[in-house]
């Protein structure tokens, strides 16, 4: 049973990734990414406070790094969700419009593993172009900024929940694509979700310790100051991206194509 439904998986997982690897794809996303987050922080480090302070026709004050560092977490987290829903929207549906679909399948490839190599083949380009190479950027800045290295530990546990979100938003959209068969509803469902957070947290307080929307909070207070402190998102977020990846491969191997 186990060997029929991972059937095809290695091979089909070196397909998707060379969608990244083979081509100039990861390096430009990386080139991309890089210069979206690493120009976005050095705005909020250094342009912001000076043009806050024409405004108000005062001198320019200095920008705290470390609050600088917590406010552009939450803002790269929600930024990077953002750009994962818009990279990966037709992952699954393009190929089925194309026709691919249906020639991928007629191979020795189950409906399960087609699945599973598409997130772990898309995971393995999006983690070093969103998350690794743009980090490395906004490490060195905020080595300048503070005039001094970042705490490596809690930087590196801080990048940890932010791949954790940004495969969370991989597996919605896979499993948003498997269900629904609906591009809009792709797009529209995760965008919806990112900005009504905040709302849905403060409508019901509870829902702040099971929503895998907060996880950026987390993560920009773990920076910051180098405790975690809440563990309910996280924990939603990693049990959230199983289940929507099973649901995903459920799903599609009983979907009509």
């Amino acid at each position: 049973m186990t060997a029929t439904l991972t059937a095809g998986l290695a091979n089909q997982t070196r397909r998707e990734a060379s969608t990244w690897w083979a081509t100039g794809r990861w390096w430009r996303q990386s080139l991309v990414w890089s210069v979206l987050l690493g120009g976005l922080l050095a705005a909020m480090l250094w342009v912001l406070p000076g043009v806050l302070a024409g405004v108000e026709g005062a001198e320019a004050p200095s920008a705290e790094a470390s609050e600088v560092a917590a406010q552009f977490t939450e803002l790269a987290a929600f930024v990077s969700a953002v750009g994962v829903v818009i990279l990966t929207q037709g992952v699954l549906l393009d190929d089925e419009r194309l026709g691919l679909t249906e020639w991928l399948l007629s191979k020795p490839l189950s409906r399960p593993a087609l699945v599973a190599a598409k997130l772990i083949g898309h995971a393995s380009g999006l983690l070093v172009t969103v998350v690794a190479v743009p980090w490395l950027v906004v490490y060195a800045l905020l080595w300048v900024a503070d005039g001094q290295a970042w705490p490596l530990g809690r930087f590196l546990a801080t990048v940890g929940l932010l791949a954790l979100f940004v495969l969370f938003h991989l597996a919605l959209v896979l499993a948003l694509s498997a269900v629904t068969g609906s591009r809009g509803a792709v797009l529209a469902v995760p965008l919806a979700l990112l900005v009504g957070a905040d709302l849905i947290a403060a409508t019901a307080p509870w829902a702040a310790d099971v929503l895998p929307y907060l996880t950026n909070r987390v993560a920009a207070a773990l920076l910051v100051t180098g405790d975690l402190v809440a563990v309910g998102p996280v924990l939603a977020t990693a049990v959230t991206t199983v289940a929507l990846a099973a649901l995903a491969m459920w799903r599609f191997a009983r979907r009509e194509l």
